[in-house]
């Protein structure tokens, strides 16, 4: 062969290279299409609350502005629509799912959880602590007073696998008060009614259900707030910095049972649940999803979750400032929690054996 005739093979091959090799970095529009945030609950709950917020501001950071969509797909504590984004969505990109529960799930619901963990592709998400309040009824100004507290408390839940109610649960275990699980409420709005009928005395909310929904009836004279899960910080859990005035569950535990309270099996399953909880909400796409995809939308869910218009919006709406997690930093928190489910086997027996009875 000939260098005339070398060369061109060189550009032939140079040029096959570039058009059957795929450009993973390009970006991918959707335009013309219609992007649903699936719910895995009933609307009304703090997930569905916090989605419709942010919904009007997503759309102007996809590539293509495409229409977006809230789609509620409630059952099982969240599991229905969890496994419904893993297996049965759409592989194109155009089902994103909020997730709340996805991380605790593999946990507490093994035999009902149809994805792998590790598998999920984490666009990015949110911290958010959790708050426990009571009826005014109880009686009680503050979490220690719970200790004294003599009726019997009547704690509402989703399911008996939801972790968020596992909380309150293990601290009124600790505490030895006389409590009974209410499960089958299909949101935390359904259990906020639930309190001005008597039915229940006592549940939790995510922080955003808090701000946007119970704060307006701890003003009104109806609930007392008792105490918040926390934030992880620094390998501590702290008071999130939202709640400043509400003291951790923690806190509570310590002042009523002193610092020897830190040993129990117990109180360590309770800060293994704050630390499941690194991230509160979390936008995933299925394994399915191709990358290129995945790449495009976790770019434009980092300029929406940064976006001061849709921030000041949040503020506004829901009362507190927004905390915001890039994919890689959402990625990185999933891959910590992967590995204390197996640092600590005592703590995640005592958690699974409350995921099967009350």
């Amino acid at each position: 062969m000939n260098r005339r005739s070398a060369s061109l093979a060189a550009v032939i091959a140079a040029l096959f290279i570039v058009l059957v090799t795929p450009t993973h970095g390009a970006e991918v529009s959707f335009k013309g299409k219609t992007v649903a945030i699936l719910i895995p609950y009933s609307v009304g709950g703090a997930a569905d609350i916090m989605a419709r917020q942010m919904l009007p501001f997503i759309g102007k950071q996809i590539p293509g502005n495409p229409t977006t969509i809230i789609k509620n797909m409630p059952g099982g504590g969240g599991i229905v629509g969890e496994n419904w984004v893993y297996n049965s969505a759409p592989a194109d990109g155009t089902i994103i799912g909020q997730f709340s529960t996805s991380v605790t799930d593999t946990i507490f619901k093994p035999k009902k959880v149809k994805f792998e963990l590790d598998k999920l592709q984490w666009l990015g998400g949110v911290r958010e602590t959790t708050v426990a309040f009571v009826s005014k009824d109880m009686g009680i100004t503050k979490g220690t007073e719970l200790a004294g507290v003599k009726q019997k408390i009547f704690l509402g839940t989703s399911s008996i696998q939801s972790p968020r109610s596992m909380l309150p649960r293990l601290m009124m275990k600790i505490l030895g008060q006389d409590h009974k699980l209410v499960t089958g409420y299909g949101s935390s709005g359904d259990m906020r009614a639930a309190i001005r009928r008597g039915e229940l005395n006592m549940t939790n909310d995510s922080q955003s259900g808090y701000f946007a929904a119970v704060l307006p009836m701890v003003e009104e004279g109806v609930v007392v707030p008792i105490a918040q899960e926390g934030t992880v910080q620094d390998g501590k859990i702290i008071r999130d910095p939202r709640l400043p005035d509400l003291p951790t569950y923690f806190e509570v535990l310590q002042e009523i049972k002193g610092d020897s309270i830190r040993k129990d099996p117990q109180y360590r399953a309770m800060e293994l649940l704050a630390y499941l909880g690194g991230v509160r909400r979390g936008w995933i796409y299925a394994a399915r999803v191709p990358k290129e995809v995945f790449t495009t939308m976790a770019a434009s869910f980092d300029r929406f979750l940064k976006d001061p218009e849709m921030v000041a919006h949040f503020k506004k709406a829901i009362g507190f400032q927004l905390v915001s997690l890039n994919a890689p930093a959402a990625q990185a928190i999933i891959d910590k929690v992967v590995e204390i489910q197996k640092r600590d086997p005592e703590a995640i027996e005592i958690l699974k054996g409350m995921a099967q009875k009350p």
